[in-house]
């Protein structure tokens, strides 16, 4: 294999089709030109290479991506092709792989390596594994080896460690957090030119789990529209289940004090007031991202939200902070036969590594979750009268009453969760009302971007946070 070979393969790919997808990051730049930085031979005989390339855009600044190619010549790969499963399977053995030297330089020693590492999780059998696309929209490429394994390939490259690969490894094999799947594996390029970059994540595979926020989303329709009315304890089951299941998860990213990147302490003052400028900021995105009558209502409602930011500059107490997911909402959290797994520990991909491995508020995870019980009451209603064909005459359920009782729910079995494990249990409603407002404005500027459909779920969600009785 040579680097032409890996080079001609990128040259030969559609651009505008790259920027469409998914994982591309620059939404709303033109990619101007696609250069190869290294490539990786994974397997010879197919082969399968995986290609570090660096998109220049037309702003002036690049990004590097990695992409998987396969076949003679090289195309990119698919799910089921076979080049992620050579990815895994050089994870299995523990091999660091050499960068293709450029042509005419064999024997060179290489200054770029692809180290692949194995976890408990990994399996004897991979090369023998089927490999299919996972089949969930994400901003990676994640696919499953084998119904035993879950590989996630990051396509865009960032500098450092990912706080995913950090944070499985540290729950599974240190804390011995059960609600985790455990790490199978890792590769991480090592560039004498960009440092340290995490390449892919191997998990466990819950073979069995489904994503919490539809099947919640299914439950509460089916509720909705079936005959009779369902108990709103009974209905609300699921929120405590979860304000436990989150209360678990500080607990154990906090149990280890002797650690430096994951001891719990006290936010800093730095800390406290990049708090209150990122929230400010956030705001001003909204209003830029946003038109027409959603930014009209959020230059009316921008005093209101600002004020809410002001706790940030008269806190009466200093607040801890811990190594949280960071993304945390029922999207994040699998449904098992054996109970629930929390994934996705990466972080919000568009920031940096230093950003994403920061200490921060653990009532950032919880003002997201209880967001998140907002929107998917919100979605449900959505579709069960659009399946109803109109409004609902008899609901089955309360949802209006569903989810001030889900939240108290999720706040109960939280703080319960804390005073159990002896961690402080005592939370900021004011600080966590900031937290929320801040979350869903940020919301605004993502939906706006990525999936205009969504924008009527920060709409409402940000009057109801401002407006409580109103209805």
């Amino acid at each position: 294999m040579t680097r032409a070979a890996a080079e001609a393969a990128l040259g030969r790919l559609d651009r505008d089709a790259v920027a469409a997808e998914r994982w591309f990051a620059a939404k709303g730049r033109t990619i101007v030109s696609i250069g190869l930085e290294d490539a990786f031979e994974l397997d010879t005989a197919a082969p399968h290479v995986l290609a570090v390339a660096r998109l220049g855009l037309d702003d002036g600044s690049a990004q590097a991506y990695t992409f998987a190619l396969t076949g003679r010549p090289l195309r990119p790969a698919e799910p089921g092709d076979g080049a992620w499963r050579a990815l895994a399977v050089a994870m299995a053995d523990g091999r660091a792989i050499g960068a293709i030297p450029p042509d005419g330089a064999a024997g060179a020693t290489p200054t770029a390596a692809l180290v692949c590492r194995p976890g408990p999780a990994m399996t004897a059998t991979m090369a023998r594994a089927t490999e299919r696309a996972l089949g969930a929209d994400q901003s990676n490429t994640s696919v499953v080896l084998g119904e035993a394994v879950l590989l996630k390939a990051y396509r865009r490259l960032h500098a450092g460690l990912n706080p995913e690969l950090e944070l499985v490894a540290f729950l599974s094999e240190e804390a011995a957090f059960p609600a985790v799947p455990p790490l199978a594996g890792y590769a991480e390029l090592v560039s004498a030119k960009a440092g340290l970059s995490t390449v892919a994540v191997a998990q466990a595979f819950v073979a069995e789990g489904a994503d919490l926020y539809e099947s919640l989303l299914e439950a509460l329709i089916a509720w909705l529209l079936a005959p009779g009315e369902v108990s709103l304890e009974f209905a609300t089951e699921v929120a405590a289940d979860v304000g436990a299941l989150t209360a678990g998860l500080h607990v154990a990213l906090a149990s280890r004090p002797d650690i430096p990147e994951l001891a719990p302490r006290d936010a800093t003052r730095a800390e406290i007031r990049g708090w209150a400028t990122a929230a400010r900021a956030h705001l001003d995105e909204a209003i830029a991202a946003t038109g027409g009558d959603t930014r009209a209502m959020l230059r009316d409602l921008a005093p209101e939200i600002a004020e809410s930011f002001t706790v940030f500059d008269g806190l009466s107490s200093v607040p801890r902070v811990i190594r949280a997911h960071g993304d945390l909402h029922l999207g994040q959290v699998l449904v098992a036969p054996d109970g629930y797994r929390v994934v996705d520990f990466e972080g919000d991909p568009l920031d940096p590594i230093d950003v994403r491995r920061a200490h921060r508020s653990p009532l950032r995870d919880v003002a997201a979750m209880l967001l998140s019980l907002d929107h998917v009451a919100g979605s449900a209603g959505r579709r069960a009268e659009a399946q109803n064909g109109g409004p609902l005459d008899r609901p089955g359920l309360d949802l209006a009453g569903w989810v001030p009782r889900a939240r108290e729910r999720f706040l109960g079995a939280y703080r319960d969760g804390l005073r159990e494990a002896g961690e402080p249990s005592a939370i900021d409603a004011a600080l966590l009302r900031a937290f929320e407002i801040d979350k869903e404005t940020a919301e605004f500027t993502y939906a706006a971007k990525y999936m205009p459909s969504w924008l009527w779920a920060p709409t409402e969600g940000i009057r109801r946070l401002l407006h409580p009785d109103d209805g």
